[in-house]
């Protein structure tokens, strides 16, 4: 697999749904989530986990395979990678966060200065 192909997966994994509440819910609790806690944040993780897993984002500490759904109580850890990539992926979300309210705001200064001039 040749380096473009394997970043476009990776953009795809991370563009997934529910990619961002495994992340965010494994660095929450200090960087290790059992399978329910991460569970109660987005439904069917497993498929996401062995994506990840797969990536390098995350590890289970319990080792073995991810060829079966994980028990309740098995902890998954990020890696460093796996912090790295949240880290970016906080970044762009306070940044994605902040254009939204700068936008909104201008919307309504425009609004109010249109509605003054009538």
């Amino acid at each position: 697999m040749g380096g473009h192909e394997r970043t476009q997966q990776v953009l795809a994994l991370l563009g997934r749904n529910s990619t961002y509440e495994v992340l965010s819910t494994m660095e929450a609790t200090g960087g290790t989530a059992t399978f329910a806690q991460i569970a109660n944040a987005t439904p069917h993780p497993a498929a996401i986990l062995r994506a990840m897993a797969a990536y390098g984002f995350v590890v289970s500490l319990n080792g073995g395979t991810l060829d079966s759904d994980p028990r309740a109580e098995t902890p998954f850890s990020l890696t460093a990678k796996g912090q790295a990539i949240m880290g970016h992926l906080l970044r762009l979300h306070l940044w994605m966060a902040s254009r939204t309210t700068s936008a909104q705001d201008a919307g309504i200064s425009l609004k109010s200065a249109y509605t003054e001039d009538a």
